[in-house]
């Protein structure tokens, strides 16, 4: 599913004629080695294919590439709080095409706060399960 969504982006930026997009990536595998390496260090094996990541391996398969390493980007124990900026190049972009623009586009940045979700089994002993 997750594949699919990036190939409709992907899709709608070449349509558009965008240059490309910028996203934050959570490396969620860093927890299992972050006492033996920097998240720098995981992120350089990540990108060289000396360790695979469930996230960030396959928007790098994707051809997103790491621009930089982003402290506390999101509260995540997986991560430690780091995010890497990935970034990917639409290879249909002509800078002499006028970009198309069928709706306003607006970058907006969200404050998200999240709060706690209940335990499964916190869900399913209030449930008589």
């Amino acid at each position: 599913m997750g594949s699919k969504l990036m190939d409709a982006r992907f899709a709608v930026l070449k349509q558009l004629n965008l240059r490309g997009m910028i996203a934050g990536s959570l490396f969620i595998d860093y927890a299992k080695v972050a006492d033996q390496m920097t998240p720098e260090q995981y992120v350089q094996d990540v990108i060289e294919g000396k360790r695979f990541d469930t996230n960030l391996t396959k928007q790098l398969h994707k051809g997103f590439r790491v621009h930089n390493l982003i402290p506390n980007y999101f509260q995540d124990a997986r991560t430690k709080n780091f995010a890497a900026a990935i970034v990917w190049e639409n290879p249909d972009y002509d800078p002499t095409r006028p970009i198309l623009r069928k709706a306003n586009i607006i970058p907006v940045r969200f404050d998200v706060r999240l709060k706690p979700v209940a335990t499964p089994a916190a869900v399913w002993s209030a449930a008589g399960i």
